[in-house]
């Protein structure tokens, strides 16, 4: 017969069993939290082999931040090759987990195809869950999938809620496209001072776009501050701007006439893209030819009337000496331009739609490059013509012409580099590639002779997805 303790030797007993059992639970917990320490210590210390081996322990056990930070040092090639598949791989295991910024990214990826066979279905997904975390660039592409019906679904209410939530957090781009959708009344009622709420803040952000749109909407009410918002505009490169600045300064509405200026940005304008730019750069080019012409005239005449004056002794020998005067050499067919309505302004207002701050010109003094000097820009519509089966590097793109022309020489990039435009939102956009290649390896390959300093940025892209982003400037 086993004879029981004392109850004082058994609760003794019981109180340190689970004093042990306890300290055994808690350990793997205290492991697990220095284990977070360390992986993400080493990553913010730039410390990325010790960032791999902490971060990939702890991601297998489920932690979100961990795999997030483990698909950026497998995308970015920090201390390990480029590695994508990886990098899909740790995001969709951080996005599983809840984390915004992976399944943002891993949205993003399945829109663009970029890695994974592209489907706007996934993309929306992933976007959704992103969105709902309040991820404002998440929500802001789910407003253009509702409003386009890329996945199949045309919702313009929903469109213009989940931009609303977008600019709420500050998002430029949202800002600019809910402020259009209320002035022209497309998803939710037409609200001017609304709209022009929403304009400004993206204005005041440096959004090119809307300081343009600014500008359009204030040019009646007050032309002095919408030239100041096409200034900042055209100092970002956007070719509308440039347009009705010129326009302005060529009427004399809100500043004083300055025709070469208006002529400079004309110029400018075409220059940058934008075509519709070119009447007004014929008219300007037309009234400075008259102006030569009558000058011309004019200095003739007051040499005519020098001469009448001189005695008639010495008239043939001065003539000889002062004869500087011919006949304009340039004859010119006046070209009928139609004027504009009385009490039209000439400034282009075209739709506000979406499409990047500045502390304004006090010159406007805009560096381009014309098209015979630009080797690198390719032909409209030359992306339309490639196989579709076929891939390209992307190395960067965006809406500002000369920022792809500095991208060029900071990255010290090979001369075979070409870029095309295509059109975003209501501007010219710039896509900078680097060769064309029968196979994802093979553009693999290729990336390798490229500047370190490039390799990091690289997407290599389908030529069928790019085809399918294409709009014609």
């Amino acid at each position: 017969m086993i004879r029981m303790k004392s109850d004082f030797t058994y609760r003794t007993f019981r109180s340190g069993a689970v004093s042990c059992l306890a300290a055994l639970l808690l350990m793997p917990f205290s492991v697990h939290s220095l284990a977070n320490d360390d992986c993400y210590s080493s990553f913010d210390e730039a410390d990325y082999s010790d960032a791999r081996e902490y971060c990939q322990s702890i991601a297998e056990l489920g932690d979100a931040r961990a795999a997030f930070l483990l698909a950026t040092i497998y995308y970015q090639g920090l201390d390990v090759p480029v590695d994508d598949q990886r990098g899909l791989f740790w995001d969709e295991v951080a996005a599983e987990k809840g984390h915004p910024e992976a399944a943002y990214r891993l949205a993003l990826a399945y829109q663009l195809g970029q890695g994974v066979s592209q489907s706007n279905t996934q993309a929306r997904r992933w976007y959704m869950q992103a969105a709902l975390a309040r991820h404002p660039k998440a929500q802001k592409q789910l407003g253009a999938m509702f409003e386009t019906g890329i996945t199949g679904e045309v919702n313009l209410e929903k469109a213009f809620e989940w931009y609303l939530k977008a600019a709420r957090q500050g998002l430029a781009d949202a800002q600019l496209r809910a402020g259009t959708m209320l002035l022209e009344g497309v998803g939710i009622e037409k609200d001017e001072a609304h709209a022009q709420h929403w304009i400004r803040k993206a204005a005041e952000a440096g959004n090119a776009n809307a300081q343009v749109a600014l500008g359009v909407m204030l040019v009646q009410i007050d032309p002095a501050e919408s030239v100041s918002w096409y200034k900042k505009s055209a100092h970002q490169g956007n070719g509308l701007a440039m347009q009705n600045l010129a326009s302005m300064y060529y009427t004399g509405e809100g500043v004083d006439k300055n025709h070469p200026l208006a002529l400079e940005l004309a110029q400018r304008a075409v220059s940058a893209g934008n075509m519709a730019a070119k009447p007004l750069l014929s008219r300007i080019q037309l009234e400075e030819q008259q102006q030569r012409i009558a000058d011309l005239q004019a200095e003739k005449q007051r040499l005519s009337v020098q001469l009448a004056q001189i005695p008639s002794q010495t008239v043939v020998g001065e003539v000889a000496a002062e004869d500087v005067t011919p006949e304009p050499t340039e004859t010119l067919a006046l070209i009928s331009m139609p004027e504009p309505a009385a009490g039209h302004s000439e400034v282009i207002t075209t739709d506000l739609v979406s499409a990047r701050a500045d502390n304004g010109l006090d010159k406007v003094q805009l560096a381009t490059v014309t098209a015979a000097e630009n080797p690198f820009l390719l032909p409209d519509g030359w992306i339309m013509g490639q196989s579709k089966k076929s891939y390209t590097i992307q190395l960067t793109n965006g809406p500002d012409e000369v920022g792809i022309h500095k991208y060029i020489q900071q990255k010290r990039l090979p001369e075979e580099v070409r870029y095309y435009r295509t059109r975003r939102d209501a501007g010219v956009f710039y896509v900078l590639i680097y060769g064309e290649y029968p196979s994802v390896a093979s553009a693999r390959e290729a990336l390798k002779s490229l500047p370190a300093a490039a390799r990091r940025d690289h997407w290599i892209r389908n030529i069928s997805t790019l085809q399918k982003h294409y709009r014609q400037p």
